[in-house]
């Protein structure tokens, strides 16, 4: 029975959904917040999500922002359930990560409709990314899960790139998909340069990568992504931003600020011998959040900052 996280403020929706979706044979979770929406999916990890824009503390945008962030739930359908009927509201939404969307006041037949579509589509993706061709978050965890098997000593890094949002707002979405690409190529660079045979690379989903690899060459694999994507990355912008050295843009936070051009944070945890494929998850993801702090180019690694 496929699981649905309701995410919602007003009791009366969520009740309607829940009893619209568990009548249809869903499983039902249902939140009132955005806190409540990422624990809860992370904890629980639902087959899909369906999230109001309007929540309190946590909006809607950055509740998929953070999920579509995070290794646990990056590959989660999400559909947007909103009242808004303004275009760009639905445009952002999707930008953040949504799959889909519905708006209220919503048709049940339509909405469980939209569902068993998508969850249809979702168990018919491809086990490697369209855009890369890389490994995808399954075969991830099935490496991840045989090294630790294996009880290999390695260390996960994540890379993502800096307010890539920002990036796709100033110069649109085909070249977001050349960034995306550059940072797959130079990972594969760094692949061949290290040791070929003992590193694994994965493509999360949109700018988010997963690199596995000896520890003992990790703080050299991951400052060598750094310094090659930060040289090639500015024949990405355009001459007046290279020259300035920024972007003017929203930050995470969405304030207006000045964004520095062509930055890329790597987090890393290294494996123990009780580690899970979840801790070690949730551990890179803390590095990784650590790195993009700093704002610029950065890598930390089991808490230490290296650049």
């Amino acid at each position: 029975m496929p699981t649905v996280l309701v995410a919602d403020d007003d009791p009366n929706l969520r009740f309607l959904l829940s009893d619209t979706l568990q009548r249809a044979g869903f499983a039902v979770l249902a939140v009132e917040d955005g806190l409540s929406l990422i624990r809860v999916a992370q904890d629980q990890l639902p087959d899909l999500i369906l999230i109001d824009l309007m929540l309190p503390g946590i909006d809607g945008y950055e509740a998929i922002r953070q999920l579509r962030n995070d290794t646990r739930t990056s590959h989660v359908p999400i559909i947007i359930v909103t009242a808004r009927t303004n275009p760009a509201d639905v445009v952002i939404g999707f930008d953040t990560g949504a799959d889909d969307y519905v708006t209220k006041p919503f048709n049940e037949a339509e909405l469980i409709a939209r569902i068993r579509s998508l969850l249809r589509r979702t168990t018919q993706r491809p086990v490697r990314n369209p855009l890369t061709g890389l490994p995808g978050n399954l075969l991830i965890s099935e490496e991840i899960r045989y090294r630790l098997q294996q009880g290999e000593k390695f260390t996960l890094l994540y890379i993502d790139l800096n307010d890539f949002k920002a990036f796709n707002d100033a110069y649109g979405f085909a070249r977001g998909d050349q960034a995306i690409r550059l940072v797959a190529n130079i990972c594969e660079q760094a692949q061949a340069h290290f040791a070929p045979h003992s590193t694994f690379l994965g493509h999360i989903g949109g700018d988010d990568f997963v690199m596995l690899c000896p520890t003992t060459i990790a703080a050299d694999l991951a400052l060598w992504i750094v310094q090659h994507y930060e040289q090639a990355a500015a024949a990405l912008y355009d001459e007046a931003d290279r020259t300035c050295g920024y972007l003017i843009g929203h930050d995470r936070s969405g304030n207006l600020s000045y964004i520095p051009i062509g930055a890329i944070a790597i987090g890393g945890v290294s494996s123990t011998p009780s580690a899970t494929i979840d801790e070690l998850s949730r551990s890179a993801a803390a590095m990784k959040h650590a790195a993009k702090g700093f704002g610029g180019s950065a890598v930390v690694i089991d808490g230490l900052r290296l650049r």
